[in-house]
């Protein structure tokens, strides 16, 4: 099955309101309700990585 992504970048304030974290590594990738939110530190890393699991909404 064909699945379908739509990434928008945000501001750090933005991320933590919705997901209550903060970036304390190079990657970090946070799933709530419905949306999955990826904070990514540029200096480390090229590339974001998700999970498709991240997507599974549960029950």
């Amino acid at each position: 099955m064909a699945r379908y992504f739509k990434i928008t970048e945000i501001d750090c304030d933005s991320f933590f309101q919705c997901t209550g974290e903060e970036l304390d590594c190079s990657q970090l990738v946070v799933p709530v309700i419905g949306y999955v939110f990826v904070a990514v530190d540029d200096t480390d890393e090229d590339e974001i990585s998700v999970p498709l699991d991240s997507f599974d909404e549960e029950d």
